[in-house]
C-alpha cells in the first residue's frame, strides 16, 4: 500500500513539475520577412519580429450532469388529489465538477523599421541598407522605373511615428533607387526635395552596403 502511494505521489509531483515547466517557457522571437518586386530589377525586404509569449489560464472543467425532479402527480378522477402518483422527471444540464490550468500563448508582431534594398545588376546583386528605427517613418513607390523611399524625421513632422506627407516646415528626406545610380534629396522649409537645402539641420539618414 505504502509503495502504490508513493508511485501516486511522485506521478503527482512529476505533473505538477512539467505544467510549470510549460508555464515558465521562453518566449518565441521569429523574424519575418516580406519581399515586394518594386521594379524588374529592384526588390524591397521588410522584416517583422514577432514574440510568442506562453502564460497560464485556469479554465473551468465541466461535464454531463443528471438532476432527478421528484414531484406528486393527480388526476383528480374522484375529487380533488385523488389518483395520485409520484412522478420523476430526469433534466440533463452541464455543471462545473472543477478548474484546469492550461498553457496559452500570444503573439506580438512589431516592424523592425528597416528597407533592405535588391537591386539586380546582371551579374551580381547589390545590396543596401535603409535603417530608419531612430530616424521616423518611411514609405516607398515605384516611380520611372527607380525605387522612392521617402522618409519623414519623428523629431520634425512625425513625432507621433507617422508619416504625414512632408509638407513645407518638416524635416524629410528622400532617396531615388535606380538601377544604376542612387541619389539622395532633402527638405524642410521648401515644398520640393533637392540635393542640398540649407534649412535641412538634422543628421542625414544613411544608405549602406549590406549583406543580409
Amino acid at each position: 500500500m505504502k509503495k502504490i502511494n508513493l508511485v501516486i505521489a511522485v506521478s503527482l509531483i512529476a505533473v505538477l513539475l512539467s505544467i510549470t515547466a510549460l508555464s515558465q517557457l521562453s518566449p518565441i522571437i521569429n523574424i519575418i520577412s516580406k519581399t515586394t518586386q518594386i521594379t524588374p530589377t529592384i526588390s524591397l525586404e521588410e522584416k517583422n519580429t514577432c514574440t510568442t509569449s506562453f502564460y497560464d489560464k485556469v479554465q473551468d472543467v465541466y461535464e454531463n450532469c443528471i438532476h432527478y425532479h421528484n414531484y406528486t402527480r393527480c388526476l383528480n378522477t374522484t375529487g380533488s388529489n385523488t389518483a395520485c402518483s409520484l412522478q420523476q422527471d430526469q433534466i440533463n444540464f452541464q455543471c462545473k465538477i472543477g478548474e484546469t490550468t492550461v498553457i496559452k500563448n500570444t503573439t506580438e508582431c512589431r516592424p523592425n523599421n528597416e528597407f533592405i534594398i535588391s537591386i539586380d545588376q546582371g551579374t551580381a546583386t547589390l545590396k543596401k541598407q535603409i535603417d530608419f528605427s531612430d530616424w521616423g517613418p518611411c514609405v516607398y513607390e515605384a516611380q520611372n522605373s527607380c525605387l522612392i523611399v521617402t522618409c519623414q524625421s519623428i523629431y520634425d513632422g512625425a513625432n507621433d511615428g507617422k508619416f504625414h506627407g512632408c509638407k513645407g516646415g518638416t524635416s524629410c528626406q528622400k532617396f531615388e533607387i535606380c538601377d544604376n545610380s542612387i541619389k539622395t534629396f532633402y527638405k524642410n522649409s521648401r515644398e520640393n526635395f533637392v540635393e542640398d537645402d540649407p534649412t535641412f539641420h538634422l543628421n542625414e539618414l544613411a544608405i549602406k552596403e549590406t549583406a543580409k
